[in-house]
């Protein structure tokens, strides 16, 4: 080869890795504009709409098909880790719904006898709990990436939304733990993610965030092992932080009094608690900013009367009768349609 010809070789090899690596750039820098974008508008628009919204089916579909494609962005741009927490919630509770169903079949299988269709029932209610259970761990680390861990010393909140987050991420790990717990705890959840959400609770003023701060240490207090303090002062305080949650629409602290109770084997007091949930719908409105929050917790107290309901007759809570039950008598009792609340 004559040198000329090499020389023109060697000089179109290195244009064209100049060419390709230009190229390169220009797609990562593509995607980095694309990312921030996307990324901005999720959470200036999509965040706020989501919560906003009346649909918690659409929710679902929302945080179960955006969450990889979002989180995927964190590649070329910073990563939404303040998104995470929230999407994994949500992500988590979309796997519950479909764990109450499993439920809800089991126990209509041992009502009939049929033990197989128990056990099937019971094995697919833990896969979907366990599956639950990992999706709020993730949203609970993701917590510790955007703003702290809990546990430690309280940390600056810059403003409300960094509080709300924080608020949503230590539900993220006090549901994580509740979940993995029922679910035989495979999902492998470390038990002193309990401690950290106590001691991250009380970062938050409880006035201000709807009674939920007070609520979630009561309910760490009352039912976690090791805690080391049960009885009624914390059933008081889960009571005192549904009146403050009331207050101000929302309705988060209600579904941890009727969990706490159900786990505790507190029957009556559960059922009170559904009862007042279901009379004081039109007394004490629901937010609007947070209204997919409380479509939420409407579905996980009336999980929790379809399972009283079920075990007691075999079907789940009929139409119109949340806040009654079958053993009352025919004393005037309010009741409200569910249909009509969702």
């Amino acid at each position: 080869m004559k040198i000329n010809e090499h020389k023109t070789i060697n000089y179109y090899a290195k244009y064209s890795i100049l060419c390709l690596t230009l190229l390169l750039n220009a797609c990562s820098l593509v995607y980095k504009n694309t990312g921030d974008i996307m990324l901005g508008y999720a959470e200036d628009q999509g965040i706020p709409y989501m919560l906003a919204t009346e649909d918690v089916a659409l929710g679902c579909a929302m945080s179960e098909a955006f969450t990889p494609f979002l989180l995927s962005f964190s590649q070329v741009t910073a990563p939404p880790n303040h998104l995470a927490i929230l999407f994994y919630l949500m992500a988590g509770n979309c796997s519950e719904f479909k764990a109450w169903e499993e439920e809800l079949r089991y126990l209509r299988a041992i009502r009939s006898k049929n033990t197989t269709e128990a056990q099937d029932a019971r094995i697919a209610q833990q896969r979907f709990l366990h599956q639950a259970a990992l999706r709020q761990l993730t949203g609970f680390h993701y917590l510790t990436l955007a703003i702290a861990e809990p546990g430690g010393q309280c940390p600056d909140f810059a403003s409300d939304d960094d509080e709300l987050f924080w608020l949503i991420g230590l539900v993220d790990g006090i549901q994580a733990i509740m979940n993995d717990i029922a679910a035989g705890g495979n999902a492998d959840v470390p038990m002193d993610i309990a401690a950290k959400v106590g001691r991250g609770a009380v970062c938050l003023d409880n006035e201000k965030w709807w009674g939920v701060p007070v609520a979630i240490h009561a309910a760490i207090q009352a039912t976690m092992p090791g805690s080391q303090q049960g009885g009624k002062e914390p059933l008081h305080a889960l009571d005192q932080a549904i009146q403050i949650g009331l207050l101000q629409g929302m309705r988060i602290p209600q579904v941890l009094a009727a969990q706490v109770n159900l786990g505790l084997g507190n029957t009556e007091h559960v059922k009170k608690i559904i009862r007042k949930f279901a009379q004081e719908k039109n007394q004490f409105p629901g937010s609007q900013t947070y209204m997919i929050l409380n479509k939420i917790s409407i579905l996980q107290i009336q999980a929790i009367s379809d399972r009283l309901w079920t075990e007691a007759t075999g079907k789940r809570t009929p139409i119109g009768k949340l806040g009654a039950f079958w053993d009352d008598d025919h004393k005037a009792v309010e009741i409200i349609d569910i249909e009509e609340m969702l």
